[in-house]
């Protein structure tokens, strides 16, 4: 078999080399061992030149791709730089409203919530977003401080809930208490003097100390007579006493009754707005001359109504 291969390596080949530009084409005689030879340096050297080509430009791609996620990075950074410069002025803000939120509360009497109960849910490890999760698997050095911007804009958030909430219950209370203001005697009902004031008097007709349950006002008939507060005419009539008569129901069990009416501008069931004219001034009933004989009742129980005038009215007697 050796025999056969060395037998075959000296044996010679002839080559013709044809450059075109010679008449006769150049003959080289070798054997085929000097062939084999040569054949073995062309392959080990392209296979070289490949590796080393290879090489090249695999790191070229390695290279590439750095140079993106490098600027993906800065631009990642950027966006939140510019989220952590936001959260500084949201903050800001926050605080301003919770200021504002503790005055509010304070003047309305309501309770200020405790600072541990404002901080709640705050705190804790920040959620990570996709971009974050590429940045910590790049090992970016940035990674640290995007966390803690992600877990300030996390609690600023959960803090402007807690607040909306807040200024919800807030509006709440200040509608009931606008409602209240509204259906809550506030206002002389008529002009004129006070000639009669709540308490035990001398009456006028038995001539004995009495409760008298309301204030007398007297001007002359037909002086409008005007509802004190907001509310739902509940009786329009004539009461023994008191002749033609309006009640209102303010709700929350305050009710005014107008009494010694000449007439009404009103009937029951109405809606009437403070200010409202619901009759005229008369000298029905048991009086003794034009005037109003005006009360306000609580849960059924006179009042004096003097308390509930917020106005100026003349008075020609405390």
């Amino acid at each position: 078999m050796l025999k056969r291969v060395m037998t075959f390596l000296r044996q010679r080949v002839t080559i013709l080399v044809d450059f075109r530009i010679r008449l006769k084409p150049i003959r080289l005689i070798a054997p085929k061992w000097i062939l084999l030879v040569i054949c073995l340096i062309m392959v080990s050297f392209i296979g070289t030149g490949g590796r080393s080509i290879f090489c090249c430009v695999g790191n070229q791609i390695v290279s590439c791709k750095l140079i993106r996620l490098e600027q993906k990075n800065q631009e990642l950074l950027g966006k939140y730089t510019e989220l952590e410069e936001d959260a500084d002025s949201l903050g800001e803000l926050l605080a301003l409203m919770e200021s504002h939120d503790i005055q509010l509360r304070m003047y309305k009497n309501m309770e200020i919530w405790p600072e541990d109960i404002r901080q709640l849910g705050v705190g804790g490890p920040a959620v990570e977003t996709p971009e974050m999760i590429e940045l910590r698997e790049m090992g970016s050095s940035h990674y640290h401080g995007v966390a803690e911007i992600k877990k300030s804009i996390d609690a600023l958030l959960r803090k402007a809930l807690y607040q909306q909430e807040s200024f919800v219950e807030i509006e709440k209370k200040l509608t009931k208490d606008e409602y209240m203001l509204d259906h809550t005697p506030s206002i002389t009902p008529t002009e004129g003097h006070l000639t009669s004031g709540f308490g035990y008097r001398i009456d006028p007709f038995l001539h004995c100390i009495k409760m008298h349950t309301g204030v007398d006002i007297s001007n002359k008939p037909g002086t409008p007579i005007l509802a004190s507060a907001d509310g739902v005419v509940s009786f329009t009539g004539y009461l023994s006493g008191y002749g033609l008569t309006v009640k209102i129901d303010h709700g929350n069990e305050i009710e005014t009754l107008y009494g010694h009416l000449s007439e009404f501008y009103v009937k029951e069931g109405q809606s009437v707005l403070r200010g409202e004219a619901i009759g005229a001034m008369g000298n029905t009933g048991r009086s003794t001359g034009p005037h109003l004989h005006y009360e306000v009742r609580v849960a059924g129980r006179p009042i004096n109504p003097k308390g509930y005038f917020l106005d100026e009215v003349r008075r020609g007697q405390p």
